[in-house]
């Protein structure tokens, strides 16, 4: 069986699928092309469909799958979103011909699918872990934990036995699983409710409180406390401070006492701004959605509803702007590409990554065009 998994709207997605593919919108425990290739069979293949300008970069990343090609076979038909997963992989839309690649797009924008935006992945956690996630973890402790941890509802926790769990741990399931995979560290005193995932390789720092609806991804370090929110990877929240409601992307940093509002005083419903689209979400709760390799400063307060693009640097006093376009720095300037980039490969050397040739040309191309679109 061959399955083509293709983009539907990625802008809805912004600030995330800026430079990311739609499929690899984090949740729960897995992005949904981990999600589809724990679903099929060894034998079946994998088609990549995606925007010209991520090509190289997905090829780069998924290298055993066919990106972009001249022509696509008949196949299974898969959005990238969570409705198909949701419906089962063999409900997906069929194509009986063959199909070049550029009728396939046209062809594709042409099918009808609900509009997803963010926000919507976070309120899906819970659904999500319960419904698709925990079959694949066995629901058991191991790992090394101290004597002192309180788990509530055990069989709806799974500790890998490569995870570290330190003193006076507190692990709450009983309104959900909470899932600790591989060579994640617990520090001393944290709380933890589900349903919660916390990746693989990341660290919880004394003290945090995460209250649940949270997946966190791998290589993140988070403190204080956290709700509702999504930490793609490779992401740190290592002080005090809340964030609440909240899409975090890679390589992200948020400085001590960072704080997020997720409610209005007048418990309205939250519009959001896109920068080329403002939605009414019909939601009370929405914090901030933060693309890749941003930074916010200490003691920075981010308003209900605020969109941050990627590479932005976020300062100064009171409240931020709704709306940060890609590469900001402050709320007037625009960031020094060379020095963003000098500034990113010290950021991933520090976790022993490096930038390829193929990701400072997208960056690049990135960047010059934020100085004429606003995303």
């Amino acid at each position: 069986m061959i399955y083509t998994i293709f983009e539907n709207k990625p802008e809805n997605l912004f600030p995330l699928t800026i430079n990311h593919a739609a499929f690899e919108v984090r949740w729960g425990a897995f992005s949904m092309l981990d999600r589809i290739c724990n679903s099929i069979n060894k034998d079946d293949s994998i088609i990549l469909v995606v925007r010209d300008e991520l090509k190289e970069i997905i090829s780069e990343r998924y290298s055993d799958f066919s990106v972009n090609p001249d022509n696509i076979p008949p196949s299974i038909l898969l959005p990238a979103h969570f409705s198909t997963i949701k419906n089962g992989l063999n409900n997906g839309k069929r194509l009986s011909n063959d199909m070049s690649l550029k009728d396939f797009n046209l062809f594709k924008d042409k099918l009808h699918f609900e509009d997803l935006y963010l926000w919507d992945f976070i309120f899906d956690i819970k659904d999500i872990l319960l419904r698709n996630d925990t079959k694949f973890f066995d629901m058991k402790i191991g790992g090394d934990f101290h004597e002192s941890c309180i788990f509530l509802n055990q069989k709806n926790i799974h500790i890998s036995d490569s995870a570290k769990i330190s003193a006076g741990v507190i692990l709450d399931a009983s309104e959900g699983p909470i899932i600790i995979d591989e060579n994640a560290f617990i520090d001393i005193g944290v709380m933890i409710k589900g349903n919660t995932y916390i990746g693989k390789n990341s660290k919880i720092n004394p003290g945090a409180k995460l209250n649940g609806e949270i997946s966190i991804g791998p290589y993140c370090k988070i403190g204080g406390e956290v709700e509702a929110t999504i930490f793609h990877g490779y992401s740190n929240k290592q002080h005090d401070g809340y964030i609440g409601h909240s899409y975090i992307g890679e390589w992200v940093n948020l400085g001590a006492n960072t704080n997020n509002s997720d409610l209005k005083n007048n418990y309205g419903k939250i519009k959001f701004d896109l920068g080329f689209k403002k939605i009414d979400t019909n939601e009370m709760f929405i914090g901030s959605m933060i693309g890749d390799f941003s930074k916010i400063a200490i003691s920075t307060m981010l308003n209900t509803g605020t969109y941050i693009g990627m590479g932005a640097n976020v300062f100064g006093s009171g409240f931020q702007n709704k709306l940060i376009q890609s590469f900001s720095w402050g709320k007037k300037e625009v960031t020094d590409f060379k020095k963003f980039l000098s500034t990113l490969e010290v950021v991933k050397s520090r976790r022993d990554k490096n930038i390829s040739e193929k990701e400072k040309n997208l960056l690049r191309t990135l960047y010059n065009n934020s100085q004429t679109k606003k995303f």
